[in-house]
């Protein structure tokens, strides 16, 4: 995320010192820590988050797919089932006409 150099670490840690001073650094330090490892939670629950709702909508859009092969094959089942219904009633007619 952030990119720093040792020297870059030594010269913040330094300024730190000067500017909080020796007595309050471990304090600061450790209250800097535990709040950066809040942070740090929170941006991986965020995360996960996300990738939880990307993963449910591509499930949903993969739902929705397997429900329209559904209809077409339903749709398709009954008008082969007319048209059989049509065929047996045709051929029944015939069988039932008297020659």
């Amino acid at each position: 995320m952030f990119e720093s150099s040792f020297l870059e670490m030594l010269l913040v840690g330094v300024v730190a010192l000067l500017v909080i001073g020796p007595e309050r650094l471990p304090t600061v330090a450790r209250t800097l820590g535990q709040w950066l490892g809040k942070i740090r939670r929170f941006i991986a629950k965020a995360r996960a988050d996300v990738d939880r709702e990307l993963h449910t909508d591509e499930l949903r859009t993969m739902f929705q797919k397997q429900e329209e092969e559904l209809r077409n094959m339903r749709a398709m089942m009954q008008e082969k089932t007319e048209a059989m219904n049509n065929t047996v009633r045709k051929e029944l007619e015939q069988h039932d006409k008297p020659n």
